[in-house]
């Protein structure tokens, strides 16, 4: 095993990286997820594209508005460390909104392709989440993916009655309406805009169909249910494997990752320890998986989604530690590779300015959870720096951010002591350590 050591010395990547190709990150990935001390490359969602560090919050709408230096990108990462992250998070959708939403989107489609081929370009992992707006239903716009968010979605109960992604699931075999639709409106041009981020999509992370464990999305299970031979987990699992593999004959270089969210359906009556619940959410992860080798092949990174509660973070400290031992059993009986593909702090705006007390949740929580001996990760992904309503008076403002912005601050604190630690990879360590991986 080839072990890393990081000076963690703060500082910025210059451009013209030489690019790794798909499966050199993969066992790049694989060693790191067994080091000893926990190694793991950190991620942050849209890092570069959206914060809200300073005095309002800001978002990337226009290319012209991206540089060509790396270095001279905002983020409120960088703002706080000094530091950009290994891995880029990003939403999908938002390279095809001028074909969902119409040609008026081109200017904030263009100004994603840029972002991410400049992270890319510059030796970083992109790792996209997919939040797909559903097909050949009318007037669909940006959060119409949500079953359970009516202002932004008041199509919901036409979803609940069309089940579209059920559909589309039963509409693979005759390659049907819904199928075709899926194919050509949303699968080909996606593979064709990954295409200019990564011409084989080496360095591209791609999640579609995540947390499908829950109701909120419209590919959730309560979804997909009816009197076709598909349904529940078959009928996720037929689109999701029929996507991976359109997408690596499109792009060989890319790594595909499935993931749920906290797997909370999981019957915990009666477990005698932490190891047999640990063994039941194995169980219930793999009960999710395709049981055609081919097909489970397509598939190389396992993930779960894990947010703490704002109102008992506490309760999810040793329950959250549990899930992920649970998925990394599944990864090591399955040689892939196991990631908390989604995380973040719910409690973090009114922590950071003392409306409610810090958790320190980057050390006493994602760190703890990372480096147990029965927990074995290669990467996190933090959920992005955004705000509906920035309302710094309000006794709970409830804005969603998950990076802290202030570095005199408690969570601030605890977010620059967790950067600064050898086995938080960033993307300068993720660029020398893959280096000197290259070159065993």
């Amino acid at each position: 095993m080839i072990l890393f050591q990081s000076c963690k010395t703060p500082g910025l990547v210059s451009s013209k990286v030489p690019l790794s190709n798909g499966a050199t990150i993969a066992k790049y990935l694989k060693t790191i997820q067994y080091s000893a001390d926990g190694k793991h490359l950190f991620g942050h969602e849209s890092t570069i594209m959206m914060g809200v560090g300073g005095e309002k919050d800001w978002e990337i709408k226009t290319k012209n508005e991206i540089g060509k230096n790396i270095s001279t990108q905002k983020s409120d990462v960088k703002e706080m460390t000094g530091q950009l992250p290994a891995i880029m998070g990003y939403d999908a959708f938002k390279l095809i909104l001028d074909i969902t939403d119409g040609p008026n989107r081109k200017a904030e489609v263009e100004a994603s392709l840029a972002a991410m081929k400049l992270y890319r370009d510059n030796g970083g992992l992109i790792a996209f989440d997919w939040h797909i707006q559903p097909v050949l239903l009318p007037g669909y716009r940006e959060r119409a993916y949500r079953m359970d968010e009516r202002n932004n979605n008041p199509y919901i109960e036409l979803m609940k009655k069309e089940q579209p992604f059920y559909h589309i699931a039963n509409g693979f075999a005759t390659k049907d309406k819904w199928w075709m639709a899926y194919k050509m409106q949303r699968l080909k041009p996606m593979a064709e805009r990954l295409k200019r981020i990564s011409a084989d999509g080496s360095g591209i992370i791609f999640r579609p169909f995540h947390e499908a464990d829950g109701d909120w999305f419209w590919w959730g299970l309560k979804w997909l249910r009816g009197d076709q031979p598909l349904n529940g987990k078959e009928a996720l699992m037929k689109v999701f494997v029929e996507t991976a593999r359109y997408l690596k004959q499109q792009l060989p270089g890319i790594l595909i990752a499935f993931s749920t969210d906290k797997l909370n359906d999981v019957n915990l009556e009666n477990a005698k320890d932490d190891e047999e619940i640990a063994r039941r959410y194995r169980d219930e992860f793999s009960s999710y998986l395709p049981k055609d080798s081919t097909d489970l092949a397509f598939i190389d990174i396992y993930g779960m989604d894990l947010y703490t509660g704002k109102e008992n973070p506490s309760a999810s400290l040793n329950e959250f530690k549990v899930k992920l031992q649970g998925l990394s059993l599944i990864a090591k009986e399955d040689d892939k590779i196991a990631a908390i593909t989604e995380a973040g702090d719910r409690g973090i705006p009114s922590e950071e300015d003392g409306r409610k007390p810090t958790i320190n949740w980057y050390n006493d929580y994602l760190f703890s959870w990372i480096t147990d001996k029965n927990v074995h990760v290669a990467y996190t992904v933090i959920w992005q720096s955004w705000s509906n309503n920035r309302d710094r008076t309000a006794l709970d403002p409830d804005d969603g951010y998950f990076v802290p912005t202030y570095k005199s601050s408690a969570a601030g604190k605890d977010f620059i002591k967790y950067v600064q630690k050898k086995q938080s990879i960033m993307l300068g360590d993720f660029r020398s350590d893959l280096s000197k991986f290259k070159n065993h």
